[in-house]
């Protein structure tokens, strides 16, 4: 594996920072558990917020005192519902710039992309291509293992390595999000933060965690392409 300092990755969030498909994953989970065993609001029976995908299934499990063995056909009932509902969704988009960085990132010599989800990796799969955006990004850490979103990023940069051939030095990693999640995940690794004002979270909230950078949105892709030197 190559050393090479002026290699960078950038970390892309899923929901609310390159796409925006609304609740269409609680849906599914929701109709998912419904559909299996008549259990009603599921996730919010998990009793937590947004967190990792295999966190909010255990409890969903634990809660209605389901075994672990359900959860195979769990998963694959869940992408089958999932898929239906995104197809149906006609408000679904792909927010602004971010086609045009993907592509530009996807076709450079010297910066990478990678996905970073809580999604389980089938899910995350099928939100980006139900929009198209499935052939920008070829590695990532997802929702699948249990822990934090920050295990999940350990295991993006490693897989990005292996995958691209390239040690990343820290400096050189950048982990774009919509929420206050995202910006203390970068924290904790020591990466570059990038806040955008694209999902839930708005400009204050974000703006009190103290990211390395925070845009409205991606619409001015090229100039922060030249302020990050992604070339």
């Amino acid at each position: 594996m190559k050393e090479n300092e002026c290699s960078k990755l950038i970390l892309w969030d899923l929901d609310g920072t390159l796409m925006h498909c609304g609740s269409d994953g609680t849906k599914a989970l929701n109709e998912t558990f419904f559909k299996l065993y008549g259990i009603v609001d599921a996730f919010s029976s998990a009793g937590i917020g947004h967190s990792m995908d295999s966190v909010i299934l255990e409890r969903i499990l634990q809660n209605n005192r389901l075994e672990i063995a359900e959860l195979e056909k769990i998963k694959s009932e869940y992408i089958i519902t999932l898929r239906d509902i995104l197809d149906r969704d006609e408000k679904k988009r792909i927010l602004p710039g971010i086609s045009e960085i993907l592509g530009y990132v996807r076709d450079s010599k010297t910066c990478h992309n990678a996905l970073l989800t809580s999604n389980l990796q089938r899910g995350a799969e099928t939100k980006l291509e139900s929009v198209g955006l499935h052939t920008y990004i070829p590695v990532g850490g997802y929702g699948d293992a249990y822990g934090e979103k920050w295990d999940a990023a350990v295991t993006a940069i490693r897989q990005a390595e292996d995958f691209y051939g390239v040690n990343f030095d820290k400096e050189n990693i950048f982990l774009v999000g919509d929420s206050a999640y995202d910006i203390r995940c970068a924290k904790k690794l020591k990466i570059v933060s990038i806040g955008v004002v694209t999902g839930f979270a708005d400009y204050d909230t974000l703006k009190d965690e103290n990211p390395d950078f925070l845009y409205r949105n991606l619409s001015n892709w090229q100039e922060i392409i030249q302020i990050h030197n992604w070339k």
